[in-house]
């Protein structure tokens, strides 16, 4: 029986380049998931609160814009559809709201579980084929938070946070808030446990 060299010699290069080619590959992927374990974890201002005021009146500041920002994806809703009742206008909310859960999950980044399901609850929402709507509040709480009215103490790891003044006297006569801040045991990033104070406190009830 002949041999045809030919055709032996073209499937051994053939069999050579695959295999080196297998092996490039392995070996990027080796050096690819070393790089990516090498990296050191980032850290927010959120995990580093406690080192700088300036970070603490910034989270504040974000989370008490939480409700709002959901009332104005739904006025931002162009594509929206609007439903009347009980003479209230709900208006449908953007994919990225449209059940409790994503709603309860967006303030989560700032708020304690608790506080926000209450902020959900205190919200007048409407289910429509599954979807949620909202009707936007007609008052609404202007907050003012910076780093000349805000306290900061650090306590076992704990922030305790008091804002006075926090709003103008003529919205209110107890203008002060208080805030206790502490980490999440899982994600390992703050969030406020509690907020302490009448002014606006209907909202988180």
């Amino acid at each position: 029986m002949k041999v045809n060299w030919k055709n032996w010699m073209f499937i051994l290069a053939l069999s050579l380049l695959v295999t080196g080619c297998m092996t490039q590959v392995k070996q990027q992927q080796a050096k690819t998931k070393v790089k990516t374990q090498s990296k050191p974890a980032k850290q927010s201002a959120i995990q580093k609160l406690g080192d700088n005021k300036m970070d603490v009146v910034l989270f504040l500041k974000q989370a008490e814009h939480q409700l709002e920002n959901v009332y104005y994806a739904a006025a931002d809703n162009a594509k929206g559809k609007s439903v009347f009742e009980d003479g209230l206008v709900f208006r449908e909310l953007p994919k990225r709201f449209d059940s409790k859960d994503k709603i309860t999950g967006y303030f989560g980044r700032f708020w304690s579980l608790p506080l926000a399901e209450a902020m959900y609850d205190n919200m007048t929402t409407k289910l429509v084929k599954e979807k949620v709507y909202v009707a936007i509040p007609r008052v609404d709480y202007p907050t003012l938070i910076s780093v000349r009215n805000t306290t900061v103490q650090k306590n076992n790891g704990e922030l305790s946070v008091t804002v006075d003044d926090v709003t103008d006297s003529s919205f209110a006569s107890d203008r002060t808030l208080r805030y206790r801040l502490v980490r999440d045991q899982k994600t390992k990033r703050f969030e406020i446990k509690s907020r302490m104070g009448a002014y606006g406190n209907e909202q988180f009830q």
